[in-house]
């Protein structure tokens, strides 16, 4: 295993709402419906990003913030209702929000950072296709989110030695594949064969091994708890539990009555999915994921189900399992061809395009020249409406400390 530089890859509609709903709220007022608000969360934003990232800076090469846009699975799969329970939250200005967060995406593009968005694909789509792209041609990556679906794009490419981590700045969590935590704590040197230590103890070599110990030190002094998951293993039960979150039921539902009379809802659970799972590996040995795409095999995961949990014919079980699959999986069998090559092409067009850094570690830095760090007019004098969100930066590293544990 070689370890160098990381692209980091970012979950832009997770970014932002995390920010969003943490902002102070006056009563009778609409989010976002003043200029003092507006500022209040671009600085939020800024403040953050330029937080996390001089924080990971040793490590990290490319930036990339995924946007998200209208779902191709919508229009695919109209009768499923994705993502239908979500309603539109009156309580907040959305053409504000998009307003700052288009100036915001605007302000980061300038330093080099790559906005990417595409027509018809959500940015778990985006996400995928740079992760698998980079992955392919041996570079690591980062994925900063909180949104657990996108675990299933933890990643150890035995081909190029290269990875994808998931990463949730609020719970300071790091989600690794198996044997990540021997491979940051191992001797470099163990990496190489003897050829390479002869011919080639320069800048690549020296490079690798700088990477690993600060993202070694990053894990330490930032007490990240890093957790090894079995990518496979993870996607297989959240695609039996569905994802209420995006409106996708379980493979299985049904319902009891109780002896009042009222009506209970139940369906598969972990403890369901990873019972399912143990039965798959112990007829069959190891799970992976082409596995979904054989039809025998699925045929056998639909016959388990039916025999772990019932309550439902195979048919019906077959039919919602395939459709979760499409729903849920993010893989190249699932993603429409259209999408994916609109994706690859524009990740062809951005990779290894490097950001100005130096530009992007400090809120004044990422707003110097705009009006939004300027004080807005009309309000009191001595008014700051920043003063209750305590986000003031200074060149120390502990007032930042304090800034990243208030929010």
């Amino acid at each position: 295993m070689k370890l160098g530089k990381h692209t980091l890859l970012i979950d832009g509609n997770y970014f932002l709402h995390s920010r969003l709903f943490v902002l102070p709220r006056k009563k009778d007022e609409q989010l976002l419906s003043t200029q003092d608000s507006k500022a209040q969360l671009m600085r939020k934003l800024c403040i953050d990003f330029a937080s996390e990232l001089r924080k990971m800076n040793p490590f990290i090469d490319q930036i990339v913030v995924a946007v998200d846009a209208k779902s191709w699975r919508k229009d695919l799969f109209p009768d499923a209702q994705y993502k239908g329970t979500r309603t539109h939250d009156d309580s907040v200005n959305w053409n504000g929000v998009f307003e700052v967060y288009i100036e915001f995406q605007n302000l980061l593009a300038k330093q080099g950072v790559v906005i990417h968005q595409i027509s018809g694909a959500e940015a778990d789509d985006v996400l995928f296709g740079w992760s698998t792209q980079l992955n392919n041609e041996g570079r690591n990556c980062i994925v900063w989110t909180g949104d657990r679906d996108l675990i299933q794009l933890v990643n150890y490419n035995n081909a190029t030695e290269s990875y994808t981590l998931w990463y949730y700045n609020s719970k300071r969590k790091l989600i690794a594949f198996q044997g990540f935590n021997k491979l940051i704590n191992e001797d470099t040197s163990d990496d190489y064969s003897n050829d390479d230590l002869l011919f080639n103890m320069s800048a690549n070599l020296s490079t690798a091994g700088q990477s690993k110990k600060d993202l070694k030190s990053w894990v330490e002094k930032n007490k990240v708890e890093v957790e090894e998951v079995n990518c496979d293993d993870f996607i297989f039960t959240k695609i039996l539990q569905g994802d209420k979150s995006d409106n996708i039921p379980a493979v299985v539902t049904w319902t009891k009555t109780s002896k009042s009379g009222k009506v209970m809802n139940y369906s598969i659970t972990e403890k369901h999915a990873d019972k399912v799972l143990t039965q798959y590996k112990k007829e069959e040995g190891q799970f992976y994921i082409d596995h979904f795409f054989n039809r025998d095999s699925t045929e056998k995961i639909v016959d388990m189900i039916y025999r772990v949990v019932g309550t439902s014919t195979p048919e019906e079980i077959r039919i919602r399992f395939n459709q979760n699959l499409d729903l849920m999986l993010l893989h190249y069998n699932t993603i429409p061809d259209a999408i994916q090559k609109q994706i690859y092409k524009q990740v062809e067009s951005d990779l290894g395009k490097l950001p100005n850094t130096s530009k992007l570690v400090k809120m004044e830095y990422i707003l110097e020249g705009t009006e939004w760090m300027k004080q807005s007019t009309g309000t009191p004098s001595g008014y700051d409406p920043f003063a209750n969100l305590n986000i003031s930066e200074t060149k120390k590293e502990q007032d930042s400390k304090i800034t990243n544990e208030l929010f």
